[in-house]
Formats: structure tokens, C-alpha cells, sequence
């Protein structure tokens, strides 16, 4: 039993380091794009049928654009027409209009009529590769009753549990370092008695005792990515294989780099420098420095300080905290709301640095 599984795709028209190519089409949603693609020859060679997308195939709740919509349905016409591949999308929380999983609400049913796509709005069973898989549902206690109604099915069939896998769009805590634990425990997945569960929705590759993964996201796609495994995976009888992904990744930029060490990271990603404060000059230095190492988009953050207020610098040319880190020091400072305002406040930015301007 051999597949593919990408997760987290966010296919939109990023603003951010991008540009419109000679088609018209945004430069980032089609190393997006390219990915989905490398996932799905990547499936074919392993001698699998299926590829199976675990949630937010689109970006922008409520809206597709046009311009996202045609060239996908392109890519997924060739992966099933050409390809002979069966693409399986579950549905995430930006895939939908609703807090909840319908297809009314679901954008990824728009690619329905494509023949070999079928989009989940609801819990399924495919008897084929014995999966099972649940959408979003915003209250964890509504995946469970969705989990349990399917094992109660598995049963009812005489199927047994440790033959099938579990694939779910769902919050896992410890996939993101520094994320308030407000998901499932992975423990409580694995008690399930499930082959293998594989979760979409944190966007980092991550193995958890019991065959638990978090599948991460396809590609990188906003600052709060740095540091994160992006890929897809190929699952087979022997095991589950991650392939990182080939994508443009944001980086940190590390003043301990040597010259060869800060060439091979820079080259052809993101790359952000954070500066206490400093010159425009300094900047610009900096900048043309990140370029010259190949660095296919900069972003030099510093406190901006007049040439003539250098002798007086209050503080040195160091790393500065990151919009993300300061609002969740001043909510840890000043409020009672605790993890759940934190994790409001981070998809609510994550969603501002999605706005194509």
C-alpha cells in the first residue's frame, strides 16, 4: 500500500517577495504549485495511485481568486487526466466559509467535477488504502465524536483498527515550539489503536511516539515558518518518508555564519536580518550583503537611528524581537486570557501577512 500525502498547500496569490511571470501568474503560488506536482511524481515512482491533500489546500477563507482557482484546476486536470493519479482533499479550517466542515461552505468542492479529485467535507472511509478521514470541526470534542462514529463503523464492518490509518485537519500540541498547547495530545491519537495518524494543520513535519505525524506545511510561506520542516510525504508498507520541500524558505540569517555557511543558506531563500537600531546606511549594507550571498528576497528589521545619533546608540546592532514574539510577551505581561488570546492574536497576524497589497 503505497501513497502521498502533502498538507497545509495555502495556494494563493502571495505579495510578499513575489512577481507576476510571462503567464500571468504569481510567482510564489507556482513554486506552490510545483510542489503539489513533485508530490504527485514522486507517488507515481513509489508505484502509488493515490495522493491525499490533509487540509487548507486554499489560503483565503471564503474567497478564491480566479487567478488561484484556474491554474489549480490545471494542475489537478494533468495529475489525474495525464497522471492517472487520484487526488483525496480533505477540507481545513481556511478551506471553509463555516467554523465547521460542509460542503456548502467548502472551497476545495469547487474542483469536484474534475474526474479522480474527490474533495471530503465529511468523515469518510476509502477501503482502498483503509484510510479514514476527518475534516475540520472547531471544537476538538467534535473530532472526537466524528473519530469515534468512524471506529464504530470500522467495527460494525469487522474491520480491525490497527489495519487502517487516520488522517485528520487538527491542532496537535509540541508540533510548533513556543505554540500554546490548546490541540490534541498526541498520545490520545495514538490510543485510538489507528496503523498510523497523520494530522494537517501546524505547519511543521513532526514524529510522535505511536505513528503519529504532523504532516507540515507543502512550502514556507510567512516569517512565522523559519525553522520549520516543509515537504510532502510518501507513505509505504516499509515506512514514511519525508522529502523536504524544494520551495524558497525563510531564513534567519545567523551573524556566526562563515562566508560558505551563510551562501548555502541564503541562496535562493528568504532571508531576514533583525537589527537592534541602526543607519539607513547600515541597512543598505546589510541588504546588498544578504543579496550578494544570493538571497532571493531581504528583509533587514532594525529600529531606524540618523546618521548622527550613532555616537549615542542605545543599543548595539543585535537581534530584535519579531512583531509575533512581542505581542505574545505583552499578552503573557498584561492579560488573563492566557494561551487562547495568544493564539487568536498569531492567526489573526498570520492572516494580515497573507494581504496581497
Amino acid at each position: 500500500m503505497t501513497y502521498g500525502i502533502c498538507s497545509d498547500v495555502h495556494l494563493h496569490n502571495w505579495s510578499a517577495f513575489s512577481r507576476i511571470n510571462e503567464y500571468g501568474l504569481n510567482s510564489r503560488l507556482v513554486h506552490i504549485l510545483n510542489e503539489i506536482r513533485l508530490a504527485a511524481e514522486a507517488t507515481k515512482r513509489a508505484g502509488g495511485k493515490t495522493l491525499y491533500i490533509t487540509g487548507d489546500l486554499f489560503h483565503v477563507r471564503g474567497s478564491v481568486a480566479p487567478s488561484v482557482l484556474n491554474p489549480t484546476i490545471d494542475l489537478f486536470t494533468t495529475l489525474t487526466r495525464e497522471q492517472g493519479l487520484v487526488v483525496r482533499i480533505l477540507a481545513g479550517n481556511h478551506d471553509l466559509e463555516s467554523r465547521d466542515s460542509n460542503a456548502l461552505s467548502n472551497a476545495c468542492e469547487s474542483l469536484r467535477t474534475i474526474p479522480g479529485i474527490e474533495v471530503i467535507s465529511t468523515p469518510a472511509l476509502f477501503h482502498d488504502d483503509r484510510v479514514v478521514m476527518v475534516p475540520w470541526y472547531d471544537r476538538l470534542d467534535d473530532v472526537r465524536q466524528h473519530i469515534g462514529e468512524c471506529l464504530a463503523e470500522l467495527v460494525h464492518q469487522s474491520e480491525a483498527v490497527n489495519a487502517w490509518t487516520l488522517m485528520l485537519h487538527a491542532p496537535v500540541d509540541d508540533v510548533i515550539a513556543g505554540l500554546p498547547n490548546h490541540g490534541f495530545q498526541a498520545a490520545e491519537l495514538a490510543a485510538y489503536g489507528f496503523k498510523q495518524v497523520f494530522c494537517g494543520h501546524y505547519h511543521n513535519h513532526k514524529y510522535f511516539p505511536g505513528d503519529v505525524f504532523s504532516v507540515g506545511a507543502t512550502t514556507h510561506q510567512t516569517w512565522n515558518d523559519v525553522g520549520t520542516r516543509a515537504g510532502y510525504l510518501i507513505v509505504t508498507d516499509s515506512g514514511v518518508a519525508f522529502h523536504p520541500s524544494q520551495a524558497p524558505r525563510y531564513m534567519d540569517f545567523d551573524i556566526c555564519w562563515d562566508d560558505a555557511t551563510a551562501a548555502e543558506y541564503c541562496r535562493g531563500n528568504y532571508v531576514r536580518l533583525r537589527l537592534g537600531e541602526a543607519t539607513s546606511d547600515e541597512i543598505s549594507h546589510y541588504r546588498s550583503r544578504l543579496e550578494a550571498l544570493g538571497a532571493l528576497g531581504t528583509f533587514v528589521q532594525a529600529i531606524p537611528l540618523a546618521r548622527s545619533a550613532v555616537p549615542s546608540r542605545r543599543t548595539q546592532v543585535a537581534s530584535a524581537p519579531t512583531l509575533r514574539e512581542s505581542i505574545s510577551q505583552w499578552i503573557r505581561d498584561h492579560s488573563t486570557e492566557g494561551e487562547a488570546l495568544e493564539a487568536l492574536c498569531h492567526d489573526i497576524l498570520t492572516e494580515a501577512e497573507a494581504i496581497r497589497l
